[in-house]
């Protein structure tokens, strides 16, 4: 086993240190990352466990990565090759993405698994960082980095001339992950680092009124800021969504108004004035660059991101014409695929029905978007609780890789590439990967393109690590809001398994209708029902109360 370094798929070994020149010479020093907490043995149900998916996350998050080229992401997995491999492309660098969810789901479990990989990504992150404040990806010694020519889909404006490339899309989440650190270290240098780089953001975009957007999708250092002839509109102004996520994230987190600012005009704009998004919350068609079957086809993730990043923009500022817009959407999204089980395909066509995929597949990027989105708007008053519970005991669930015994126990037709040859990936061939422990290394990692039965939903790629980003931050998300405690009252949103400091509940859902709450403190206690219990079935049992603790309990049928 070892490196594939040409499309013939001939195996070489290459393997050796990469010299990678970052924008910021200087080696940063950052503390070792912590995950401390209160952990004991406890026996809890045999059901979906999120705390358990996320410490498969953590795998997923920290295993497909390169050692030679300072621990960047393999982008792209072909699990059911003859061979299964994994490959750099372009698209790697949706690390950003890993590198946001990695603390999420630690926190969610607790897993010290690859924890020295961890601090090695902190490190070099911050030498990303140019003197603008902006994150720049090397282009020199990684022949990937860039499509041959321009291409409007994979977000390149322009092919660079130089050694070092912002993706401003990608950056938003670089900002989300800096305000989770700089919560958790506050003496370390992140909090900084946030600045700089909100700074860095505001100076590239271009601001009118109430509004602003992006120029470009990416930029080169020491670019000189000109307004352009034309404001960008549909999927190319919704890029910046990606931005304004974590620009709101950063408010939340650190209080900052300029961000906050920013942020909301960003989303005013993509929203309102863009055309990506009718009146009624339809989808526009927009994907230039696509060579799919049917026409003027809107990709889903697209238009589901800007979504989420309004409600995001949403919690930071209580803006209620965004809050409009985002549930119009959410609704529209909702209408357009299988709300039962969460399955949302990867594309819509202007002549009805989803399609431009082979085998109708979706991918797990619009999926972790509607779960988060049903989340937040929940968080903001408008119940979605019950989204968010089918969805993520269903396709979300099961296009987590927790297994791999189908993978090699001959179930699964083997692919011979040079009779099958895989798609470009990005915008250009794979040339560049490895077949070393591929599938151990892809445990927990979500399905990219699944069908509605099958977690491989056609013959060609298994995985795109863009879904792996976005849905293990959705577990965080879903974790995080399982129970929600205030002022002394623990609301229980959803029956599922979680661990607190305020009540521990074991659910035995879906195989039998009980959940038990282990209470630890005084509380008033308030259990959301789901919307498929009968009110005249709901029982109330209390079981050998702690000593000395006042509980309260009230049951609520939704809403």
């Amino acid at each position: 086993m070892g490196r594939l370094t040409q499309i013939s798929y001939s195996m070489k070994n290459i393997s050796r240190k990469k010299a990678i020149r970052y924008i910021n010479s200087n080696h940063v020093r950052v503390r070792k990352p912590e995950y401390p907490g209160r952990y004991y043995p406890a026996i809890a149900p045999a059901t979906l466990d999120l705390a358990e998916r996320a410490s498969l996350a953590v795998n997923a998050l920290t295993e497909p990565l390169d050692p030679d080229y300072n621990d960047e992401l393999y982008w792209i997995v072909d699990l059911i090759g003859a061979e299964p491999s994994m490959y750099h492309t372009m698209d790697d660098h949706v690390q950003a993405k890993f590198f946001e969810s990695l603390p999420l789901v630690r926190i969610a479990s607790g897993s010290k698994q690859n924890l020295v990989i961890e601090h090695r990504l902190m490190q070099t992150m911050l030498q990303m960082q140019g003197s603008d404040g902006l994150i720049y990806i090397p282009i020199r010694g990684r022949p990937w980095a860039v499509p041959p020519s321009p291409d409007a889909w994979t977000g390149f404006d322009f092919l660079p001339k130089g050694n070092h490339l912002c993706s401003l899309h990608m950056t938003g989440r670089v900002l989300g992950a800096f305000c989770i650190y700089a919560m958790k270290d506050p003496s370390g240098p992140w909090r900084k680092a946030v600045e700089r780089l909100v700074q860095g953001i505001k100076r590239v975009c271009i601001t009118e009124g109430d509004i602003a957007y992006l120029p470009w999708t990416q930029i080169e250092p020491d670019t000189l800021i000109a307004k352009p002839a034309t404001k960008p509109i549909g999927m190319k102004a919704a890029f910046a969504s990606w931005l304004a996520q974590g620009l709101a994230q950063c408010h939340r987190t650190l209080d900052n108004p300029d961000a906050r600012d920013l942020a909301l005009k960003l989303m005013r704009y993509i929203m309102r004035d863009t055309g990506y998004f009718a009146d009624d919350g339809e989808f526009g068609y927009d994907c230039p660059g696509l060579n799919l079957s049917q026409p003027k086809p809107a990709h889903f993730h697209l238009h589901t991101n800007p979504i989420l990043a309004a409600l995001e923009v949403v919690q930071a500022t209580g803006d209620p014409y965004l809050l409009d817009r985002a549930l119009k959407g959410y609704t529209y999204a909702v209408s357009q695929g299988q709300s039962l089980v969460g399955f949302f395909p990867e594309y819509l066509t202007t002549n009805g029905g989803s399609g431009g995929s082979p085998g109708n597949t979706s991918e797990l990027c619009e999926v972790a978007d509607m779960i988060a989105a049903a989340v937040k708007l929940s968080l903001l008053g408008h119940d979605k609780w019950d989204d968010v519970d089918r969805w993520v005991r269903n396709q979300f669930a099961e296009c987590q890789l927790t297994h791999t015994h189908w993978l090699t126990d001959g179930h699964v037709e083997r692919m011979d590439r040079k009779k099958f040859p895989l798609p470009n990936a990005g915008a250009g061939p794979p040339q560049y990967g490895t077949t070393e422990r591929v599938i151990e290394r892809s445990v927990g990692a979500f399905a990219g393109w699944p069908s509605a039965n099958d977690w491989i939903g056609t013959n060609r790629w298994s995985i795109q690590h863009c879904c792996t980003g976005n849905a293990t931050r959705a577990i965080y998300y879903v974790w995080e809001n399982i129970l929600t405690y205030k002022a002394g009252k623990l609301r229980v949103n959803l029956l599922l398994n979680r661990a607190s400091p305020w009540a521990d509940l074991n659910s035995h859902i879906p195989f039998t209708g009980k959940v038990d709450a282990k209470i630890k403190r005084d509380l008033d206690l308030e259990i959301r029902i789901a919307e498929w219990v009968q009110p005249e079935a709901n029982h109330l049992r209390r079981q050998r109360p702690p000593p000395q603790t006042d509980i309260r309990w009230t049951l609520r049928q939704g809403g």
